[in-house]
């Protein structure tokens, strides 16, 4: 087959793959409505809107322009650590929400594959409620305060963005990370290191001990005067030889 005949083919699978790896663009999505228009703006900010995009089969969990107010004035470190948990692993839409297996269930966010998590804090609870569909962080005692308003935007099973009443802040995940708090490490617990006076004046058996060699090297028949008495009289004739 000639390389005019394989053009057509080539184009067709470039333009496949374009289209698999840019499945979806949230901020596009988000920005067909002005009712998003800061939650768009936080994910930009914090980074999290490329993230999503380089993902698949993600629920985002959008705030409107009211309720995203919880969030005016924090670091950008804080809104992305409180958003990922706006960000589910999976594609829910409206029509799963109202069947879920026993009326609750425990869904997992991009927090949870992140390295900040702890103690449940990228996990969310949702529960039914009556007519009323419930959203809150799956840490021991959190409330479900959250609750599902309507669906924004589904591309089954790519994204689905749903809206919901207010934000969802895990308790603890507006502290840094935990790695960043780490106390010191503890002392070596080695034999302590010597004193002052003791680095400055060494043990006296060692310093005699060399003074002792010196001695007897210079003079072998020292050791022969126990009494200590100079041999002066055997040094004089040898100088003076």
């Amino acid at each position: 087959m000639s390389l005019r005949a394989l053009a057509p083919c080539v184009l067709l699978v470039a333009l496949f793959t374009s289209s698999l790896t840019n499945a979806f663009n949230i901020t596009k999505i988000l920005s067909n409505t002005s009712d998003f228009g800061s939650f768009n703006n936080f994910l930009s900010q914090s980074g999290l809107a490329e993230t999503i995009n380089s993902r698949s089969s993600l629920t985002i969990l959008a705030l409107d322009n009211g309720a995203v107010g919880s969030l005016q004035g924090k670091s950008n470190d804080k809104v992305q650590r409180i958003l990922t948990n706006h960000v589910l692993l999976d594609y829910i839409d409206q029509n799963k929400l109202k069947n879920l297996p026993n009326k609750t269930t425990t869904m997992t966010t991009l927090l949870q594959a992140s390295v900040v998590a702890q103690q449940g804090q990228g996990f969310l609870n949702v529960t039914v409620s009556g007519n009323t569909i419930l959203f809150g962080s799956e840490v021991q005692d959190s409330p479900l305060a959250a609750s599902f308003v309507k669906s924004v935007y589904a591309e089954p099973y790519n994204i689905s963005v749903l809206q919901i009443s207010r934000s969802i802040v895990a308790p603890g995940i507006s502290a840094p990370a935990p790695y960043t708090t780490l106390p010191p490490p503890p002392p070596s617990k080695t034999a302590p290191a010597p004193s002052p006076m003791t680095r400055k004046a060494p043990p006296p058996a060692t310093a005699k001990g060399k003074e002792d060699t010196r001695n007897t090297a210079a003079a072998p028949g020292r050791g022969r005067a126990d009494s200590g008495a100079p041999c002066a009289l055997g040094s004089g004739v040898l100088l003076q030889f």
